[in-house]
């Protein structure tokens, strides 16, 4: 069990439990009034939540394959009534023509797989490649929809080209690190058919102690973690 600051997340059935990044990547995401909003691979549904938390006036479609993952997010998600989950392969879902679509695809594309199925479905490109989601973000967004999406940078360079030959260029990127001097182990970008300005974004969790979360970060989360 995860506590924030206004819901609850249950994770003893899902493979992939809240993680630091995914908490950046909900709480970096900007949505608009009324927005209509696709969550592909929702989990535990930690990022619906966190965008429905942001504006009460938008709807959120959670779209989750694993059985255990999807039953556990029907509780998560209970506490909001904008999210409305479904069971689905994304491949077959039909819905379209979302206003923003946030997704943290599987990424492990040539390592080698765990034991845990459950972990492999969710962490490796099994059930949906790289390919296969920049194909579902033309067909699922309007045309001046965005989507924003989670991948470590290798998996980032690839998504980015893979998207710009279904017409998608990169806006921004938030580029994330343990610490200021250490390695991008994250990078999140917002992608759309808009000829906007690129800005580049750095984030690092802690100060050089390894001990203090960097005043950046603090301001990001602090409407979600209870520490801040």
């Amino acid at each position: 069990m995860f506590k924030f600051k206004r819901f609850t997340i249950l994770q003893d059935q899902c493979a992939m439990k809240v993680c630091i990044d995914s908490c950046i990547f909900g709480a970096w995401v900007n949505v608009s009034e009324n927005d209509k909003v696709l969550d592909i691979g929702t989990g535990t549904g930690l990022l619906s939540l966190m965008l429905a938390q942001k504006n009460k006036s938008i709807e959120i479609d959670a779209v989750e394959i694993d059985k255990d993952a999807y039953s556990q997010a029907t509780e998560n998600v209970k506490q909001s009534s904008q999210i409305s989950l479904y069971h689905e392969d994304i491949k077959s879902f039909s819905k379209s023509n979302y206003d923003l679509l946030i997704v943290n695809p599987p990424f492990y594309l040539d390592a080698l797989n765990s034991p845990d199925a459950k972990k492999n479905k969710a962490k490796h490109q099994g059930t949906l490649t790289l390919e296969e989601l920049a194909k579902q973000i033309s067909l699922k967004l309007k045309s001046e929809g965005k989507a924003f999406i989670m991948l470590p940078p290798p998996e980032m360079f690839q998504m980015e080209n893979l998207m710009l030959s279904v017409g998608f260029k990169m806006n921004k990127k938030l580029q994330v690190r343990h610490q200021k001097e250490s390695k991008v182990f994250r990078e999140m970008a917002q992608f759309s058919k808009n000829e906007l300005m690129y800005t580049l974004e750095e984030l690092f969790i802690k100060e050089a102690d390894n001990q203090t979360y960097s005043d950046d970060f603090q301001a990001l989360l602090k409407d979600y973690y209870i520490i801040f």
